[in-house]
Parts: structure tokens; sequence; C-alpha cells
């Protein structure tokens, strides 16, 4: 089913309002789950709204409390999220590491005891809407192995790097793992598999389909060791700037929160005249969508092209919505 996004943000709204969420609250976390499924990240946007009501309805979220100062020095800070929406703590995080950047060029604010914070480009396309260039990135409870562990002790750790560009922000948003557990969890709805192997089954093969890994949680690092190693010292960032919990620490909890994240703001006109840097990413795009075709069906964009005419077609014909999914969320 399409339901248009103005419904959609009303609804949310309204259920949020009626757990007694402070208004201003009510319209960012709506505003932030609607433009997720409208940009096409239906994982982190609608789908996942569902799971963000129960964790207020158990008193894992605190709707109504915002970040607070630990300590600062220039142009690095940490905050307190005080367990808060984590939508509205990362927004808060990423606009003071974007003031802090237009007084030093570069500003660097780490959160600790925040919860999940949706979909991770938000806060890049945030930077980008500022005119900077922005990096973000959190620990997630243990949901990967190492390489070569069978037992999930990393996260798959999301990290979002975004440059502003004339005609269209440049962004990745990309999880440590092979695929999210969120795509796992579409395709597994949708009776679909991956298009690559996504992780292991039980018998410790290599798999594409959605459901064995979701058993077993052996997700598939992005680039094998690489991404293990990277989700570590991601992790090590986190949790250290923000002197909050690490994956391991999460880990002992009874679900996800209290996780540690990190949002860096870099003011590059101070060095790098727009219209070079604006010149400098033409070639380089131009070059990219140059590239020969291998036959496959997948076509060649740059990253952060596809999301734009994945939002006008939304804006015109609905979001799409699993109707399960949608019956849910009525049902709150």
């Amino acid at each position: 089913m399409r339901i248009q996004a103005a419904e959609v943000r009303g609804t949310l709204e309204e259920i949020l309002a009626g757990r007694g969420c402070p208004a201003d609250h009510a319209a960012k976390v709506a505003l932030e789950v609607t433009r997720n499924s409208l940009e096409g990240t239906y994982t982190h946007g609608i789908n996942r709204f569902p799971r963000l009501v129960k964790y207020i309805d158990q008193g894992i979220i605190h709707m109504d409390v915002e970040p607070i100062l630990l300590h600062a020095f220039g142009a690095l800070e940490n905050y307190d999220g005080q367990l808060g929406f984590g939508i509205v703590n990362a927004w808060a995080c990423m606009a003071r590491a974007i003031e802090l950047a237009s007084e030093y060029g570069i500003g660097c604010v780490a959160l600790r005891n925040t919860n999940h914070w949706l979909r991770a480009a938000t806060y890049g396309y945030q930077a980008c809407g500022s005119g900077m260039a922005g990096l973000c990135f959190t620990n997630t409870l243990p949901n990967m192995p190492t390489w070569g562990a069978v037992d999930p002790r990393i996260g798959n750790n999301p990290l979002v790097m975004a440059f502003p560009w004339k005609e269209g922000e440049i962004i990745v948003d990309m999880a440590m793992s092979q695929y999210s557990y969120g795509a796992l969890e579409l395709a597994e709805m949708k009776g679909e598999q991956m298009p690559f192997a996504a992780g292991f089954d039980a018998e410790g093969n290599l798999t594409s389909d959605p459901s064995a890994v979701l058993k077993t949680m052996r997700m598939l690092p992005a680039g094998f060791w690489k991404g293990a190693a990277l989700s570590f010292v991601l992790d090590i960032f986190a949790g250290s700037l923000s002197l909050g919990k690490t994956t391991s620490e999460i880990g002992k909890l009874e679900c996800e929160y209290g996780v540690s994240q990190t949002f860096i703001a870099i003011d590059f006109a101070r060095v790098a005249p727009r219209q070079a840097v604006d010149e400098i990413i033409r070639s380089a795009v131009e070059d990219l969508l140059a590239s020969k075709p291998d036959g496959s069906a997948r076509p060649i964009v740059y990253a952060g092209q596809r999301m734009r005419e994945t939002r006008r077609r939304n804006e015109a014909k609905g979001i799409p919505i699993d109707e399960r999914v949608w019956e849910e969320i009525i049902s709150l």
C-alpha cells in the first residue's frame, strides 16, 4: 500500500503525543521517521517505528530529555544523552558540531547514553544542509562475530560520510556488516533472498537466506576482516570520546540502548573555495558515471544519487508501506 507522507507523519506524531511525548520531540521524531521512508530507507523509517514505541512503553526511551554537556575544550565536546530519543539527541549533537565548526573550522561532538538514531545518513544530510561536510558513527549491541569467530562480540556500527555538492550530496551510509539487520528483516518479510552472501547458517556455510542469518546472528562483515577491524576501531572511538559504553558493555543489557556516537562537521570552505570544490566533484562524478557497465541490471551511480529519485517518486505516489507494518502502527 502507499500512503502520503503528510498522513504518515500525522499518524506517528499522534501516537507519540498520546504517550505524553513533548510536542517538539514528537514532531521531530515523526518528521524524521517519515522522511527516512520517503527517501527510501524503509528499514530505518516507518518499519522501525513499532520498535521505537515498544522502547518508550518499556521505559528505555525517556521522551522529555535533552543531551547535557559533560566536557568541552575548543572544538571538542562530549554529552550525556540521558537515554532520550536517538533522533533528538543525534540532531542536537550534530547541530552543536556545526556550531563549533563555524567557529573553529571543525567541530567534534561525542555522545553517550543515547538510543538508536534510526537512519544514520540523516545527520550527514544535516551537515550538508549547513554547507559543511559531515562524518558520524555509532556503536551497537554485539550483533556480528569478528573475523574468524562464531559468536557475536562486535557491532555492525554504521558509519556516515557526507559532502555537499551543488547538484546533490555525495553521501555513504553503511553498516560494517554486508547488510544491515533492517535489510535482512525486510527481505525476510518479503520472502526474498539477499543478492549476495549475507552471513553464515547454523552449519557454518555462507548463505544469502536472511532467515538463516537472523537465527545465527553470524553476519558477514563488509570486506571480511577489514569490516571487522573497522567496526572495532569505530567502537573504541565512540566509547572513548564520549566516556560511554562500548559494544561489549551494551551486550550486557537486555536490549540495545545506551549506545555511544560521534559527530564531526567540517567547514571546508575555510580552506577550499566552494566553486573550486564543486568543479573537483563534478569532474570525479562525470568520470565515475562514464564507467563501462558490466552487463547486469545494476545502474552506475555515485554515492547518494538514488535518494533524490526515490523521494520524487514517493512524494508523487505515496510512501510504500507493508500492510502488516501499517496495521501494527495503527494498533498503537
